[in-house]
């Protein structure tokens, strides 16, 4: 019995950018949420603010309220979601081994140094019948969609056809893992192993505290790195792409701004310059709410986003052109 030739995909072709950026405003959806008020210019966003815990077992991530305030912890168990209080938790990571080694691979199609190549590269390959996605484990990459070519089988006559018709770009990238990083706290003298959990507090606002460490070099010894920044809205642990975790932020788009004009121009310009700058912001902000699709959230914190710092520093001038 021969093995059958998967099956052609059938072509799609997707095009919604819109001309302008106010019709692009005009046309976001308004989400509910209990406690939020929200219109299409101030909805919802999840930032990525941590998109790689878990990279090195020395990770770390001290989670903690604001004096007098307490940290509500939701998860899921065996029984349903439970949900703890405590003034603090500390995220870290145990390399946990794996009964047989995993293959991990896809089918990259190109690579590019921004998202917009890389957007551009996949609507191409839509064009011609791929399913794709966009990723970013470094550079931005075009991957063919993992639960389309999901056997080994698939992939390689994908890879196949493709170099059959003279395509050099596309290659397998396949890796073989003997461990996973396990995301786990410590509450209550036990220990909680979970790859998702949700936190929120009573004052809307959270501090985190990021440690990790930077290896030696020839010339430096092992050194530890850490930064604290204070967010407001939410937080959520979740797995990824790439096998770590990624802490996101669900936040109103008002509140994203306070963490963002002040670092983009300067907390002290002119006021004209700020509200300029605020306009800017927010069109970036909403206009690129896919980026970041493949791992379930939206935005960046970092310059291939937008420099966002939370409420770690928040200034009245910045705030009234926000508002």
């Amino acid at each position: 019995m021969f093995a059958q030739t998967p099956p052609t995909p059938s072509y799609k072709w997707f095009s919604c950018i819109s001309r302008t950026v106010f019709a692009a405003l005009c046309l976001l959806p308004i989400l509910g949420a209990a406690g939020y008020a929200q219109n299409p210019q101030n909805r919802l966003i999840k930032i990525g603010v941590v998109q790689r815990f878990g990279t090195k077992a020395t990770d770390k991530l001290t989670l903690k309220a604001l004096p007098g305030d307490s940290l509500t912890l939701s998860y899921k168990t065996p029984q349903g979601t439970e949900t703890k209080t405590a003034p603090s938790i500390k995220l870290e990571i145990a390399n946990k081994p794996l009964q047989s080694p995993l293959v991990e691979e896809r089918v990259v199609l190109s690579s590019h140094r921004s998202f917009e190549s890389a957007e551009d590269s996949a609507n191409q390959w839509r064009a011609k019948g791929i399913d794709v996605e966009i990723a970013q484990p470094l550079r931005w990459q075009v991957w063919a969609k993992r639960d389309i070519y999901n056997s080994p089988i698939v992939r390689r006559w994908l890879l196949q056809s493709l170099q059959a018709q003279g395509n050099k770009t596309a290659f397998l990238d396949s890796k073989v893992i003997k461990q996973i990083p396990q995301a786990f706290w410590i509450l209550n003298g036990f220990r909680f192993n979970r790859n998702e959990l949700d936190v929120t507090a009573g004052k809307n606002a959270i501090e985190v505290l990021e440690q990790t460490t930077q290896e030696a070099t020839a010339t430096e010894p092992e050194k530890v790195l850490q930064q604290t920044r204070r967010y407001g809205g939410r937080l959520h642990l979740q797995k990824n792409s790439y096998g770590t975790y990624t802490l996101v932020n669900d936040v109103l788009t008002e509140t994203y701004l306070r963490g963002v004009v002040p670092h983009e121009i300067g907390a002290f310009s002119p006021y004209a310059s700020i509200v300029a700058q605020t306009i800017l912001a927010r069109t970036y902000a909403l206009r690129n709410l896919r980026r970041f699709a493949v791992d379930n959230y939206e935005l960046c914190a970092d310059v291939n986003c937008q420099v966002y710092k939370g409420l770690t520093e928040v200034f009245p001038q910045t705030d009234k052109a926000i508002a």
